[in-house]
């Protein structure tokens, strides 16, 4: 049997040594900037941060401990170790292939390659199946991350669409610093007070035939620190909606993943199998992804009639008077809303109190109240999608990485000169 507990009250013991290591809080760091980029652009589009940098960190951070548990626990029960399955090499290689779009900066991309070139070329020499369960047990974690976290902070965006025009939605960007517990297989040491008694089965990763055969092969827990991230960007569906479908796509793809590595550990052809399904498969979840947004209907569009809301800005009188994203506004004080324009020249006169009649996404009528006799009430604080034929500012997807943009910008000036 298992000892569940146990491994569970050994994991817990060691995340604080991760907490502490210095390497957590430069990604913490990491996190916060990339977060702090993307209230930037918030700033720049409607002239103030939605989403507080501070506070998404914190928050990222709390969730990522709660994943590091999750991982470390799956880490353990599976029984890969970290020796030789060559992250060194799947960092480097990361990091180039982002160089060529930003969404290869993946371990799904760069381990399945490096697992390739290990089997066909023999370079570099590591564990395949160790590498490839590594890889299943990060995205599962990330899926974890995603279905729980991945729609808070959703920033708004107004997106081109090739049938409907300029149309709401909302850019989906997390980042999460996760400290785990991994194992470190060892031999010739002694065995400590504090060892548990694993099963027989165990582990479900064999490591190499090496250490396998060793009689004094012994395995330590060894800290070590991760950084997860997800980007997308829905406009066909609610923030909450499209993360929990990417997260279940996630699911299915990091299990069928660790199977092939468990089954990669006992059989070489499937260390073939699980090198080929890690890059393809994983292509194959964004596919399905942008494919599912493209198919559907933009759900964030002008109305026939009144002002539809995309999202609500933090301390507005919208969002105290319970406005929300795909509630549509018909009028204020009685007078009918037809166009913003309507709504900014019914507020340009600072009424102290108003009332606002509308309607939301379910079809349900309402009527908020709010007062303010002190300042007026100038503004609703909210962003509305763009109505047909408004001039906006689009965000696209993501462009290419840094080598293809420099490589089209000489290749634009040679044939220029030319």
């Amino acid at each position: 049997m298992f000892p569940l507990v146990d491994v569970v009250i050994m994991i817990l013991k060691s995340i604080p040594q991760v907490i502490l290591n210095p390497l957590l809080w430069v990604v913490v760091f990491i996190v916060y900037m990339q977060f702090k980029r993307v209230s930037k652009m918030e700033e720049k589009l409607f002239g103030q941060a939605i989403n507080s940098p501070r506070e998404q960190t914190i928050q990222a951070s709390l969730y990522g401990i709660l994943g590091g548990i999750i991982g470390s626990f799956l880490l353990v029960f599976v029984g890969v170790s970290i020796a030789n399955i060559g992250l060194g090499y799947v960092w480097i290689l990361a990091i180039m292939l982002m160089m060529i779009h930003p969404r290869f900066m993946c371990f799904s991309y760069a381990g399945g390659i490096v697992s390739i070139s290990s089997l066909l070329f023999g370079y570099p020499k590591i564990d395949v199946p160790g590498l490839m369960a590594i890889v299943a047990i990060l995205h599962f974690v990330e899926g974890v991350l995603i279905y729980f976290s991945g729609a808070k902070g959703a920033a708004p965006i107004f997106v081109k669409d090739s049938r409907y025009g300029s149309v709401g939605g909302f850019t989906l960007q997390k980042f999460w610093p996760v400290p785990v517990v991994i194992l470190l297989a060892i031999t010739g040491q002694e065995i400590p007070k504090e060892s548990i008694q694993m099963p027989d089965w165990w582990p479900l990763i064999k490591p190499p035939e090496e250490l396998l055969n060793n009689e004094n092969l012994l395995y330590v827990m060894f800290p070590v620190v991760a950084g997860l991230g997800y980007g997308d960007m829905v406009v066909s569906r609610t923030p909450e909606e499209k993360s929990k479908k990417s997260a279940r796509y996630l699911f299915v793809f990091s299990t069928l993943l660790l199977i092939l590595s468990v089954l990669a550990s006992r059989m070489h052809v499937f260390k073939y199998a699980a090198a080929l399904f890690s890059p393809l498969a994983h292509d194959y979840v964004i596919y399905l992804g942008r494919s599912a947004e493209k198919k559907g209907r933009p759900i964030y569009t002008a109305p026939q009639t009144g002002q539809m809301v995309l999202d609500v800005l933090p301390g507005s009188p919208a969002e105290k008077m319970g406005i929300k994203s795909r509630d549509i506004i018909l009028a204020i004080n009685g007078n009918r809303i037809v166009c913003k324009e309507d709504l900014r020249q019914f507020l340009s006169s600072y009424p102290p109190f108003i009332w606002v009649d509308g309607i939301h996404a379910d079809g349900e009528r309402f009527s908020y109240e709010y007062r303010d006799y002190v300042n007026g009430i100038g503004s609703l604080g909210t962003i509305l999608v763009p109505a047909e034929g408004e001039s906006t500012v689009v965000i696209n997807e993501a462009h290419s990485g840094i080598l293809l943009r420099y490589l089209k910008k000489l290749y634009e000036k040679v044939f220029k000169k030319t």
